[in-house]
């Protein structure tokens, strides 16, 4: 009953709502045009099925931040599997250029179709897979039930349920317990990850608390000449004090821009390096610099283009993909979506660079990784500008106290590695007890 009732909504309110959002900015604009098709069910011409081998595993990461957390459990999973086939597929266009980026492993890669049994039916006939991986939080009923139909195995790893999505879930839970029924294995971050899973409606045999797979992610590639390559791209010399902005949004970006003002008042020579959440933003922010007389600053665009910082004091991030290795420039770090109630961004990747990490209040998808690295000194809340502009002085009056603090961070984070190999083996496990697959089936884009 509770699917009849979700397809009906699904193909009679939301149908029409995703034509109407999707429809004009493909036609008109850039954004989702090549991901609209893997959208609606079509893979990509070079995907081909015929000469993958079993066991097929076929892991799902919506965007960048659940491929990051993929990244090592596929290389782990490699190691135990070497075997087996694996295919990703993402639900952004930054996540597809980030999978392909981090997880050179995969065999295949795509774009998930939207929860349609029309778009879904074609594309798991055609791969076929013999386990499904929701990375996080992704809970798809048509996906998860036509994948259960046709036999395959279906596990959660890394699993996370955020403060915000949690009580929308436990309103609902009648509905979503039936899905998360049909679910093989549950490996959660935490142990409130867990009984947050479990009173959704998770059976409690099939729950595992596994750790946080990110803590692997950021220590994935931290290599010396990263540093020195950046200051060269950039033109940033060993002595020059630089704070670190990363992954702001509106409302946040403002504030960095407002203390970094106060700040240049004692650090006349201090370099910003804004990296927005969104990089599709970065007119807005010219526009603000522009209306608060700032000078120019350096697009990071613009530097592949052969243009020189020459003096300029400001760095805008405007490409993906390059946050981490910023990170190694930075005297202190703030990062953003947590001034803004966005739940945080990832503070794991500048502190595995030793580096001390300001963020607002609003940490609810990270709250794990806040906490261990508050606890160390490494991780500091602020809740205003004042606040933010306050702690940004302090660590760059006393850089060897921030590089203590950070060290100790950095320590902390490589204590809790582990999380990829411990979801990789409970995965092969699962594997292991359903058999032989099925034979392959020779289909090409």
């Amino acid at each position: 009953m509770n699917g009849i009732i979700y397809n009906f909504f699904l193909h009679t309110l939301v149908a029409p709502f995703l034509a109407a959002y999707y429809l004009p900015r493909v036609i008109l604009g850039r954004k989702y045009r090549r991901s609209f098709h893997g959208k609606l069910g079509r893979l990509p011409a070079d995907f081909c099925t015929d000469t993958l081998p079993r066991p097929r595993l076929w892991f799902h990461a919506v965007s960048v931040g659940e491929v990051v957390a993929l990244s090592p459990l596929v290389k782990s999973l490699k190691e135990v599997l070497p075997e087996a086939a694996f295919i990703v597929s993402t639900g952004t266009e930054t996540g597809q250029d980030m999978a392909h980026d981090l997880i050179p492993e995969a065999d295949g890669f795509l774009y998930l179709p939207l929860d349609f049994p029309a778009f879904l039916n074609p594309v798991v006939e055609r791969i076929e897979p013999d386990l499904f991986v929701l990375m996080e939080t992704e809970i798809w009923p048509n996906l998860i039930s036509t994948l259960k139909r046709r036999g395959t195995l279906v596990a959660m790893a890394n699993g996370r349920i955020s403060d915000r999505s949690f009580p929308r879930y436990r309103r609902l839970r009648a509905f979503f317990s039936s899905t998360l029924q049909k679910i093989d294995l549950f490996l959660m971050s935490s142990m409130q990850d867990a009984a947050r899973v479990r009173e959704m409606g998770a059976p409690e045999n099939r729950i595992s608390v596994t750790g946080n797979t990110k803590f692997d992610a950021v220590l994935r590639d931290v290599p010396e000449e990263t540093e020195e390559r950046m200051r060269a791209l950039l033109d940033i010399g060993r002595g020059t004090q630089t704070v670190v902005a990363g992954s702001t949004h509106p409302g946040e970006t403002e504030m960095v821009l407002s203390a970094y003002e106060t700040l240049l008042r004692s650090f006349p020579d201090l370099v910003l390096i804004l990296a927005p959440r969104h990089v599709e933003k970065t007119p807005q922010i010219l526009s603000t610099m522009a209306e608060r007389k700032m000078k120019p600053p350096l697009l990071r665009s613009a530097v592949d283009r052969g243009e020189k910082r020459d003096g300029r004091q400001v760095i805008i991030v405007d490409v993906t993909g390059e946050l981490f290795q910023v990170f190694s420039l930075a005297s202190v770090v703030f990062m953003g979506g947590s001034l803004v109630p966005k739940g945080g961004q990832n503070i794991l990747e500048p502190a595995a660079w030793g580096k001390v990490v300001l963020f607002g209040p609003s940490m609810e998808d990270f709250r794990d990784a806040r906490d261990i690295l508050v606890n160390t000194g490494a991780g500091i809340e602020v809740r205003s500008l004042k606040e933010l502009t306050r702690r940004m002085a302090e660590f760059l009056t006393d850089e060897e106290e921030a590089s203590c603090l950070g060290k100790l961070g950095q320590q902390e984070v490589l204590r809790h590695l582990g999380s990829a190999r411990k979801n990789a083996e409970m995965l092969a496990g699962l594997l292991a007890g359903k058999g032989e697959g099925r034979g392959a089936t020779a289909v090409c884009g």
